[in-house]
């Protein structure tokens, strides 16, 4: 086995061991439960009166079939992806993230492919994944359960075969089919078009003569073709797009401004405070020198690179500077330093010149990933849970009103047998959608488990009385301090359960903690039963 080769396998496995380790450990962030709890049973619904979706619209009665072919706000693919793993591993944490953890290895020798192609040097490949496998924005959006993994795989892959195609044309169908696969993940990678018009037209305009590249296109419509279906019935049924689409042709829709938050709130304006937090300041110097320099000595190598920068610029400037878009930066911003490093290794003291560069990205972006572990005691909570369930379900199943959902809860009840007593969930209406929704949700429409808010089960209470609750063991969670909790102002229905359990001197079986070796209380757990 030849040096690279090693040096390869050895920048694989670190890459592997960062991305894998502890992967099911760390707090759900971001969007990730979004996304997680729809995957595991392809349920376009969310819980929530803001961001509603087809299943509430229609109340659950006569669902078409085109809704199975897309989201209400994203594309599909992302969520097969997670589904195929769900299916295969389970509804944990751990496999929640797995597709990104993989997708995030793999684009790691992707990007020494890519490196090696564009620079004709294999060792310059190696730098780039060397740069990328130690990166903390790829490293930190490969350990979550978010599109973006997924996505720069597809871009790159995409980037990838239209150099071949623009030597062999016989890549033609690779480079249409992960075209497709690129916009099937997240709609972003649109830029990609107006990056390969702007290059075609500068440096290769006898392709616009072959009929290859059409193909191309045709297939990467083929690909596509389920969220142009699902746009078209959308705007038949409902008077718009999807969320995205409809936000972009300023449609009148049925969700408000929060559902739009990666673009409302981070606006192009906050690119110099965000770029900080993804990215080390000697990443962040050593990628704007890289610029430079590729701009200069490296046009031919990295012109389209260029171009694709120039692109995601101009794509920022539209959709804001969240963290999540300008990770998209991290690919050219790769390049760049690899750039820079293959000049100065062709001048004197190259070992020391490189060297302290490797070495200062690599020690800068390690100290970025002390903030990559928060603590909301959610982690903790939830396998809580899974020790008090062990893959069982209480014989009394819980029903919804609505009765595509009640027939959601009906299909996956089946794979959990019913050997636990009557049981219910009563939660805080104080926490989260997003950490309720993997928390309570989750074990509700694909566990079996009857679940409810504090405010539901006090109605409930009123109208019905305790015999309502007669034979259930009940678990009641109240959030505290360290618990994520809704922007909106805090209900009191959680404190007067709580107050209720007081009374008749029932006290908490565990208190769940958060932020780490502070031990801030995040929840409070009861477990009681009312005669």
């Amino acid at each position: 086995m030849s040096r690279n080769k090693k040096i390869l396998i050895a920048i694989m496995a670190l890459a592997g061991i960062l991305r894998l380790w502890g992967l099911g450990s760390t707090e759900l962030v971001f969007d990730e439960s979004f996304y997680s709890f729809r995957s595991i049973g392809w349920l376009d619904y969310l819980e929530s009166s803001y961001q509603t979706t087809p299943v509430q619209w229609l109340n659950g009665v006569n669902m078409p079939w085109w809704l199975n072919l897309s989201f209400h706000d994203h594309p599909p693919l992302f969520f097969l992806v997670q589904k195929i793993f769900f299916n295969l591993f389970g509804d944990s944490l751990f496999v929640s993230r797995l597709p990104s953890a993989i997708f995030g290895i793999l684009f790691v020798y992707l990007i020494y492919l890519t490196s090696k192609k564009l620079f004709k040097k294999e060792e310059v490949g190696l730098v780039s994944a060397f740069i990328v496998a130690i990166s903390f924005a790829h490293v930190s959006l490969s350990r979550m359960a978010m599109m973006e993994s997924v996505l720069f795989f597809f871009i790159l892959l995409n980037i990838y075969y239209f150099l071949q195609l623009l030597e062999n044309k016989k890549y033609w169908w690779r480079f249409g089919l992960t075209f497709g696969l690129a916009m099937l993940t997240k709609y972003i990678a649109v830029f990609l078009i107006p990056t390969y018009l702007v290059y075609l037209l500068i440096f290769r305009r006898d392709l616009f003569k072959n009929s290859k590249l059409y193909l191309a296109l045709i297939l990467a419509v083929i690909i596509f073709s389920p969220v142009i279906v699902y746009n078209i019935y959308s705007y038949k049924s409902f008077g718009h797009f999807d969320l995205q689409l409809a936000y972009v042709l300023k449609q009148n829709t049925p969700w408000p401004t929060e559902a739009f938050g990666g673009k409302t709130q981070d606006p192009f304006s906050k690119i110099g405070e965000n770029l900080p937090v993804v990215f080390s300041v000697p990443f962040l110097a050593t990628a704007l020198i890289g610029i430079i320099l590729s701009s200069i000595k490296f046009r031919k190598e990295l012109a389209l690179i260029l171009i694709y920068f120039i692109f995601i610029i101009l794509l920022l400037v539209q959709t804001g500077s969240a963290i999540r878009f300008i990770s998209l930066l991290v690919i050219p911003a790769t390049f760049f330093i690899t750039a820079l490093i293959l000049f100065l290794w062709q001048k004197p003291y190259k070992f020391l010149s490189v060297g302290i560069i490797l070495l200062s990205i690599l020690v800068g972006e390690l100290y970025n990933y002390a903030f990559l572990r928060p603590d909301y005691g959610v982690v903790k909570l939830d396998k809580y849970f899974d020790s008090v369930f062990e893959n069982n379900r209480p014989e009394i199943l819980p029903t919804h009103p609505n009765p595509y959902l009640n027939t959601v809860i009906k299909k996956y009840a089946e794979k959990y047998p019913a050997t636990l007593a009557p049981t219910g969930i009563i939660y805080d209406d104080n926490i989260a959608l997003q950490s309720s929704l993997w928390l309570f949700a989750r074990r509700q429409y694909y566990h079996g488990a009857p679940v409810m808010t504090a405010s539901n089960f006090e109605n409930i209470i009123q109208k019905n009385g305790v015999s309502a609750f007669k034979d259930f063991t009940l678990y009641f969670i109240k959030a505290e301090e360290a618990a994520p909790l809704k922007p909106t102002a805090p209900t009191e229905y959680a404190k007067n359960v709580e107050l209720l359990l007081q009374k008749n001197n029932q006290k908490p079986v565990i208190v769940i903690t958060g932020f780490g070796a502070n031990n801030i209380p995040a929840f409070k757990v009861y477990k009681f039963s009312l005669k």
